[in-house]
C-alpha cells in the first residue's frame, strides 16, 4: 500500500535553505561594502586633485588652495588676496567623511568657511596635513603630506579610526 506524502521532506526544506543562503552570500560579496568602494575612489580622485594643484600652482605661478567640509570640499584660487571659489563644491558620496589633521591636531571642517585649510603655493610647498577618508567609526584611506612634493595614499582594512 502507497501512502502519498502531502508535504515537503525535511531533506528537500534544508536543500532550499542551503541554496537561499549560498545565493545571499554570493549577492553579499558581489556588492562588497560600497562605502569602502566610493572611499577609495574618492581618495584616488582627491590625490589626482592635489597632484594637479601642485604642478598648476608652478606653472603659472599661482596659489591654490582646498576648502574642506566634513562631507564636501571646494577648489579655490588666491586672487587679489583674497580666496576665491573656482570650482563648485564638490559633495564625498553618502557616509564618507572627511577627518583632517593640521600639526598633529584634528581640525574643526565647519561648513561655510570662505579660507581654504590646504595651500598649494607657486614656490612648490604646500601645506603639511593627513586626511582621512571614513565611515565612523572605520577608516578607509588616508592622505599624508609633508609639505613637499606629491601627498601619499594609504589604504586601510577596515580599521577603526585612531
Amino acid at each position: 500500500m502507497r501512502y502519498s506524502s502531502l508535504g515537503f521532506t525535511l531533506i528537500e526544506l534544508m536543500v532550499v535553505m542551503v541554496l537561499i543562503g549560498v545565493l545571499a552570500s554570493m549577492v553579499h560579496i558581489s556588492l562588497g561594502d560600497n562605502r569602502a568602494r566610493e572611499a577609495r575612489q574618492e581618495a584616488n580622485v582627491m590625490l589626482a586633485l592635489m597632484q594637479g594643484l601642485r604642478e598648476k600652482a608652478v606653472l603659472e605661478g599661482q596659489e591654490y588652495g582646498l576648502r574642506l567640509e566634513p562631507e564636501a570640499y571646494q577648489l579655490m584660487q588666491l586672487q587679489d588676496d583674497i580666496w576665491q571659489a573656482i570650482e563648485p563644491t564638490v559633495k564625498m558620496p553618502s557616509g564618507v567623511v572627511l577627518t583632517l589633521i593640521l600639526e598633529g591636531r584634528s581640525q574643526n571642517l565647519a561648513v561655510g568657511e570662505r579660507t581654504p585649510q590646504l595651500w598649494w603655493l607657486s614656490s612648490d610647498e604646500n601645506t603639511p596635513f593627513a586626511l582621512h577618508f571614513d565611515s565612523p567609526p572605520l577608516r578607509w584611506q588616508s592622505l599624508y603630506s609633508d609639505g613637499l612634493g606629491n601627498p601619499l595614499l594609504e589604504a586601510f582594512e577596515a580599521t577603526n579610526e585612531g
